[in-house]
Parts: structure tokens; C-alpha cells; sequence
């Protein structure tokens, strides 16, 4: 059974860290919420009507409880804005760059990714050849898309998917939202072609995001503590 997980509560024990670690550093109080302004049910519709997908029900709740974005594991989630009258994912308060969640498809997974690459080659008219192995077929996919490249490379690895979270040095967390995997989350280094890793629980079990948000949490506090 899924541990039920109280999120204004979360909400408030997220707040007292941060205002405790500023405390600790001879910071003033900071000017700024620690959380984005929760969205309203109509609001979440709204996004998952835009997308065609029904986001996962922790997730859905976060964003009704918690915050559209904030601290969370490792350095912070990506925030969920409507931009231009278009919802999207923003890293890095940077909203020239929402991430635009393709819902069309199934998340890939890492061992699924080269055949996946091929057909999607043959689709554009375009014979693979010699897979790299560190970057697959990425040689292809330029001579295939060319100025469009690296857009459709990158669109179509996260199809599936949202860039849910900044682990930083380019590093990205992602959940999935669309496939047999749905509301578990992935690990992704940074670089051109790397895996995706599921993230796990201490007892190796794929982490949805309610438990790795409330296994982040609970490590700070335990820090905290030390």
C-alpha cells in the first residue's frame, strides 16, 4: 500500500528549512516565497487538457497543495508556468525555454533508445548506420533533420516525459507520465546521449515522485539534525 503523504504539512516543513538555513548563514529573511503559487483544479485541467495526458495523482496534488515549483530534490523542481497562453515546464526561471511536454508517445526507455532512433530514421527516409556507442545515432539524426537535429533528438528522448527536476552541473530529473512506467522518474547526467536511470528507495524500489520528494525532504531534516 502507497504511504499517504501529507502535503500541506510537507509544504510547511519545507519552508521552516529553508527559513532555518538562512538563519544559519546571518540571512535576512528572503523577500520571495519558497514555493510558486499553487494552481487551481481548473488550472491543472487546463494543462492536462493542453498536453492530452492525465499527470500522476501525487504530482497533481503537489501542484494544487504545494507549489508549481520549488526546492526539491536535488537543488530544485522545474516550475509550471503558462507562458504566452501555453503551459510549460521552466529550468532556471529561464521562460524562453519551457520544456514542451509531447504526451504522444510512450516514454523510451535506455535499452529501447537505439531501435527507437532507427525507426524514427527510416520514418524521415533516412537508413541508420553504424551505431556509436556513446552517441548512438546522432550522426544520422543531423544528416536526416539537419538544422532541426538536435530539437527533434532531444523532443523526441523525452517524449513521454517531464523535466520535473534541476540536479545541477546539467544534470535533470524527469517523470514519466505517459507509458507502462508511468509516474515513476528518471535520472539523466548531463551530455549528448547519456542513460536514464530510475531513481530507487532505500529498498530498491522505483521511486514515484511523491517518495523521492518526501525522501529528500526527510535526508535534509536528518542533516539538519546531525
Amino acid at each position: 500500500m502507497s504511504r499517504r503523504i501529507d502535503w500541506p504539512t510537507v509544504r510547511a516543513r519545507v519552508i521552516a528549512l529553508e527559513e532555518a538555513r538562512r538563519t544559519a548563514r546571518g540571512l535576512e529573511p528572503s523577500p520571495y516565497p519558497v514555493f510558486e503559487p499553487v494552481l487551481t483544479r481548473a488550472q491543472i485541467s487546463e494543462v492536462e487538457a493542453q498536453h492530452g495526458v492525465a499527470l500522476p495523482d501525487d504530482y497533481r496534488t503537489f501542484l494544487a497543495e504545494v507549489g508549481a515549483g520549488g526546492p526539491g530534490p536535488t537543488i530544485a523542481l522545474t516550475s509550471l508556468r503558462r507562458i504566452d497562453g501555453r503551459w510549460g515546464w521552466v529550468w532556471d526561471d529561464d521562460e524562453s525555454q519551457p520544456w514542451p511536454l509531447d504526451a504522444t508517445g510512450p516514454f523510451v526507455e535506455t535499452e529501447d533508445w537505439p531501435a527507437h532512433q532507427r525507426a524514427t530514421l527510416r520514418a524521415a527516409g533516412h537508413e541508420p548506420t553504424v551505431r556509436h556507442p556513446q552517441y548512438d545515432y546522432w550522426a544520422d539524426y543531423r544528416q536526416a533533420f539537419g538544422d532541426a537535429a538536435s530539437e527533434t533528438w532531444h523532443l523526441d528522448r523525452g517524449r513521454g516525459a517531464i523535466h520535473i527536476g534541476d540536479n545541477g552541473c546539467g544534470m535533470t530529473g524527469w517523470l514519466i507520465v505517459v507509458g507502462p512506467h508511468r509516474g515513476e522518474l528518471r535520472d539523466r547526467d548531463c551530455g549528448i546521449n547519456p542513460p536514464f536511470d530510475p531513481y530507487l528507495d532505500t529498498h530498491g524500489n522505483p521511486h514515484t515522485f511523491g517518495t523521492w520528494y518526501l525522501e529528500w525532504l526527510e535526508k535534509r531534516e536528518s542533516a539538519g539534525r546531525a
